[in-house]
């Protein structure tokens, strides 16, 4: 509950202060295009979030004996915008990590959650950034990625593994300031952890239901215009 309380009153603070800046009020001398600033900058963005979700399946980890569900966590990471165009589309390279725990849940309502292990996500993605339209006060986007996810435990004598992952996230960016923003972030991410040893033939999208790891995460970051 407090790391929920931190994360809203992160977003409270970065939407009033919206509201206490008259930086964007219309200068021709520095934002000639009447429909607003070209956004043909490098952007570099800070993020902080949590995220929320996901599946360790004992079939694809043999080392565990029984199905345990990815305990919800903040996220950290670092993405970087390299402009395409001057109307806001950017190549995307993000990192973002997650440490958290493996957990076999709890069959009481109320109960908590029995940790197993450490485990660690982080993924590497690349894609592009679509903004929904042009200007200085709020640009929507959307974004799709794909890469690698690199799944990590704390458990003796295990290696981390890395899987293909995509992602998709759907978002609002908030000029605060002539070269900086706030981002408000949601996004979805998948990754192949699905086994292909089945004995009865079944690969990883296939048979047995589907057994890769999906996770949900919000995040707010402040971006940097170079």
């Amino acid at each position: 509950m407090r790391r929920l309380a931190f994360l809203s009153f992160l977003l409270l603070f970065a939407t009033t202060s919206l509201f206490a800046q008259d930086w964007r009020r219309h200068r021709p001398d520095r934002y000639p295009d009447r429909y607003g600033y070209r956004d043909n900058f490098f952007e570099l963005t800070p993020l902080i979030g949590y995220r929320y979700g996901g599946t360790i399946y004992s079939d694809d980890a043999r080392i565990f004996n029984r199905d345990l569900d990815v305990e919800s966590d903040l996220n950290y990471g670092l993405n970087l915008g390299i402009p395409i165009n001057d109307s806001g589309m950017k190549l995307e390279l993000l990192i973002d990590r997650q440490d958290t725990h493996l957990t076999t849940g709890s069959n009481d309502l109320f109960g908590p959650d029995n940790r197993v292990a450490r485990f660690h996500a982080t993924y590497y993605q690349a894609g592009v950034v679509f903004p929904f339209s042009r200007s200085r006060n709020l640009t929507p986007y959307f974004a799709v990625d794909a890469g690698v996810a690199n799944l990590d435990t704390d458990v003796s004598h295990t290696s981390s593994a890395n899987r293909f992952a995509a992602s998709a996230a759907i978002g609002l960016k908030f000029p605060i300031a002539n070269n900086m923003a706030v981002k408000i972030e949601e996004r979805g991410f998948f990754a192949n952890t699905g086994s292909y040893n089945h004995n009865d033939g079944c690969g990883a999208f296939t048979c047995g239901g589907d057994t890769n790891l999906y996770q949900g995460e919000t995040s707010l970051g402040v971006s940097f215009r170079f």
